[in-house]
């Protein structure tokens, strides 16, 4: 990279692999910058250098990090022979120790140094032979005149002046020779050049010999010697927080003039987009709505940290039918093998979860109701969906009544389809009835709801807007077909596991591990062993609902009185909101022209901002391309790559955009205060945050779109020039 210097394109390496002592990475690269005759130019910017000395940084890049394997094309391409010798020594001694995959069209090379051939010819092998002629080197080295093999040679001995003469065809040369005050003026017809210790070109008085293997036995490369054993290698970012915006200041800082006038577009766009922002929630700012997604009858505590303790003891209110962590909404999957052609098709759905006790026969309007908790009713209203996409139309599926009978998977269509990749699933329930009770709800019976939950949440399902838990625990009563107990007893308690007994040397029976629930760790009391390669923490159904519990900031309440629930979660101070009410309102503000008419404006507004980010990161980023193109091809990983962008565009919109919005919030703020405007601007800071939001987040998407199709590219395409679509 042109702009670091050599010592800083060989040191990169080392930091990318986690290396961050200054003097280890000092140690390192001098040595090898010392052996490959380059110390000398370890503070020379890389520009100045010449293709060969370019390879052998390059070269030095890679033995620094001393890697196990080396994979070397054409190491001397660019290397003059004595150049060319050294640098192969170097390898050759490296492949003592390391694998050395060195590609070359030089035979003479790989028949000396290599220890085994592989011919390639049009890509395909033509043969593969471990190499026993490697003798002798007949490998002239261009930089070395061997006197003797002149076939002309004439000794002039003229008093105090002695001069030998080595030609190798007869020419006439016309040579004036003076000699004063003991130094030598030499003026010839043809080009003269004084061969001396800091000369290219050596003389030898003797025959040109063959290499032996001497040349790179008695080589010395004893870098391992300068290699600290306890450092173990790990890639690391080289970039931080700090950094990336540091960097981002001085690339904007480095802009052209016409690139700096063109950053005042992103302080008016800001300006446009708080704007549309306040606008937008002055004309929805409406209470009538109508929009169903969740069960008519639950009610959500929203943002509500909960307690194992304090959610069981809700459970055990009078006026409360049953609860759920979350908000109720699970992914479920339909698959489709009526057909051979469909094997594989499935459609995916997402429900509010609701008991089976909650409707009676008299709701069922096709089918009929559940036998055993393995059958399940769905909403006409999820049958809607269904018949929505457009699987069950070309599978011959047009008929509610066709839909019953069909089994119906947990989890996201990716996971069903691809049988959860080798992770526990539930058997698939059955739908034996449809009802309509205009909610999107699928009716199953209670005790499942845990499990359901769970497995949903565990399969990256639609399960409300909670974070996965990093401990998966699944229900031992799901998986007991498919495991034997080994030893130890089941785990009939709370807070009991068993585990596969491949960790019986990591995890000792009956003791306790790391990981908690309920601020409880985890004991584990028996091994088990999977016919099917199963390595997943069981647990009895309590456990799980805890973690359920523990890892959910919503809790949806489904109450036998909604209006005492609603008045008790009040009174203790709690965020508790009718979710019909919630989604009939926000239906309605779907609805309202006003709101219609901001987002048209405020999607030109955006438009006009995300060209101009684009244009401007990709003007930057095609200046930069060739630097990309080799960080990749040095090993470093896309998302750093990313952050170089990254912290280009967060300086823009701090130094550029955050004023914009700065100053319209001061304007659109008065504006509010107005009875004129009061009911066209809405401002406080949710106002604020979400224009951040949509500044920074769009910027971000659109500005780092360029550097996306760039890095789906391979190093050797973006560094040959073919990376921008």
């Amino acid at each position: 990279m042109n702009h670091l210097t050599v010592f800083d394109n060989v040191a990169l390496v080392l930091k990318m692999v986690g290396m961050k002592k200054k003097e280890e990475i000092v140690k390192r690269v001098n040595y090898i910058l010392e052996v490959l005759g380059m110390y000398q130019y370890r503070n020379r910017l890389s520009y100045m250098l010449s293709g060969g000395q370019k390879q052998r940084v390059a070269i030095a890049r890679a033995l620094v990090k001393n890697p196990n394997i080396i994979i070397a094309d054409e190491p001397t391409g660019n290397l003059d022979s004595k150049n060319s010798i050294e640098i192969m020594n170097i390898i050759k001694t490296i492949s003592k120790d390391k694998l050395v995959i060195l590609v070359t069209h030089e035979k003479e090379l790989a028949n000396f140094y290599a220890s085994r051939i592989i011919k390639v010819v049009d890509g395909k092998i033509v043969s593969d032979d471990i190499n026993k002629d490697n003798q002798d080197l007949d490998y002239q080295m261009y930089h070395k005149i061997y006197l003797k093999d002149m076939p002309h040679h004439e000794t002039i001995d003229k008093e105090s002046i002695k001069i030998d003469c080595y030609e190798d065809n007869k020419e006439n040369v016309t040579i004036k020779l003076v000699v004063k005050n003991g130094n030598i003026y030499l003026q010839s017809d043809k080009k003269v050049e004084v061969v001396n210790e800091d000369s290219s070109i050596e003389f030898v008085d003797d025959h040109y010999k063959k290499m032996s293997k001497e040349i790179y036995e008695n080589y010395q490369f004893n870098n391992e010697d300068i290699i600290n054993d306890n450092y173990k290698k790990r890639y690391t970012s080289i970039y931080n927080i700090v950094t990336l915006f540091i960097n981002g200041i001085k690339t904007i800082w480095g802009y052209s003039p016409l690139k700096k006038i063109l950053l005042l577009g992103f302080f008016v766009s800001a300006m446009f987009i708080i704007y549309a922002v306040s606008s937008i929630f002055g004309v929805t700012n409406i209470k009538d709505q109508n929009f169903v997604v969740t069960n008519r009858d639950y009610l959500s505590v929203v943002s509500f940290q909960n307690t194992v303790p304090e959610y069981l003891e809700y459970e055990k209110l009078d006026f409360i039918d049953y609860m759920l962590p979350g908000d109720a909404k699970v992914d479920f999957t339909i698959k489709y093998p009526d057909y051979y052609q469909t094997a594989n098709a499935s459609g995916q759905i997402t429900v509010s979860l609701s008991a089976i006790h909650r409707i009676n026969e008299n709701d069922i309007i096709c089918g009929r109701m559940p036998e055993n908790k393995k059958e399940i009713v769905i909403d006409k209203m999820v049958v809607d969906i269904i018949f929505g996409n457009v699987t069950p139309n070309q599978v011959g599926i047009t008929k509610m009544e066709q839909l019953i009978g069909r089994p119906i998977h947990v989890g996201s269509e990716m996971f069903a389809v691809n049988g959860g990749n080798g992770q526990t699933q539930m058997e698939p329930f059955i739908i034996v009835g449809i009802t309509n009770k205009s909610s999107p709800s699928l009716y199953m019976a209670k005790e499942n709801f845990v499990n359901v939950l769970a497995m949903a949440k565990m399969n990256d399902s639609h399960y409300g807007e909670q974070q996965a838990s990093a401990l998966k625990l699944i229900d031992v009563n799901l998986v007991k077909d498919e495991i034997t107990l080994k030893k130890g007893k089941m785990p009939n308690n709370d807070y009991e596991i068993i585990v596969n007994s491949n960790y019986a040397g990591q995890m000792k029976l009956n003791k306790t591990i790391d990981e908690k629930v309920n601020g409880q760790k985890l004991k584990v009391v028996g091994y088990y062993e999977s016919k099917y390669g199963k390595e997943e923490y069981y647990t009895n159904q309590n456990t799980i609902q805890y973690q359920l519990i523990e890892n959910t900031q919503n809790l949806i309440i489904c109450p036998k009185d909604k209006l005492k629930t609603m008045e008790y979660f009040m009174q203790n101070n709690k965020n508790i909101v009718d979710t019909y009410q919630k989604d009939r309102n926000t239906y309605i503000e779907r609805m309202r022209p006003q709101m219609i008419a901001s987002i048209t404006v405020s999607g030109v507004i955006l438009l006009i901002s995300l060209i101009e980010i684009y244009l401007m990161i990709r003007s930057s980023f095609l200046s930069r391309k060739k630097e990309v193109g080799i960080l990749r091809a040095i090993g470093l990983k896309k998302s750093d790559v990313y952050k170089m962008f990254l912290g280009e565009i967060l300086a823009i919109d701090v130094l550029i955009s955050l004023p914009g919005i700065a100053l319209m919030s001061y304007i659109v703020s008065n504006l509010a205060k107005t009875s004129f405007y009061s009911n066209q601007f809405v401002f406080n800071p949710l106002v604020v945050a979400i224009s951040i939001a949509i500044v920074f987040g769009f910027h971000l998407i659109i500005g780092l779109l360029p550097v996306f199709n760039t890095l789906r590219k391979t190093p050797a395409e973006i560094l040959s020039g073919n990376a921008i679509d």
